[in-house]
């Protein structure tokens, strides 16, 4: 038996509309050995189908998609009763959208101008909670 004990990934789903800022956290998340990307979303529905297959640790969530509000989602996450965690990474911080995903249970929420290494330091805590 080793020394360490052997530790799986955190577990992450992107939910974000841009395409090319979807690629560019795919590429992030990607080189580090501790995160696996299980799956990616661009729309409300896309994400709610997407939550149902995967086991998660963490969604990394955008707040304004095309077919509805990311806190809607957080919601759903909430009522199905699994201990996902949520970090709300969006560009969109009204203040409306985010009392609103507060309320539906948001662990995390930042501004997509957050430095890279304090959105991988919360995907970690979040991942180990």
């Amino acid at each position: 038996m080793s020394e360490r004990a052997q530790v799986r990934p955190i577990r992450v789903m992107i939910v974000e509309d841009h395409a090319d800022f979807r690629a560019l956290m795919e590429i992030l998340l990607g080189q580090q050995p501790d995160i696996e990307i299980v799956a990616q979303a661009e729309s409300l529905a896309e994400a709610r189908a997407q939550a149902a297959k995967f086991e998660l640790d963490v969604v990394i969530l955008d707040l304004g998609l095309p077919d509805g509000s990311g806190a809607d989602l957080v919601a759903d996450l909430r009522q199905g009763g699994n201990d996902v965690r949520v970090l709300v990474l969006s560009a969109s911080l009204d203040p409306a959208g985010i009392e609103k995903a507060r309320s539906a249970g948001a662990d995390r929420i930042m501004d997509k101008l957050t430095p890279v290494e304090e959105v991988l330091d919360t995907v970690r805590y979040l991942g180990n909670a």
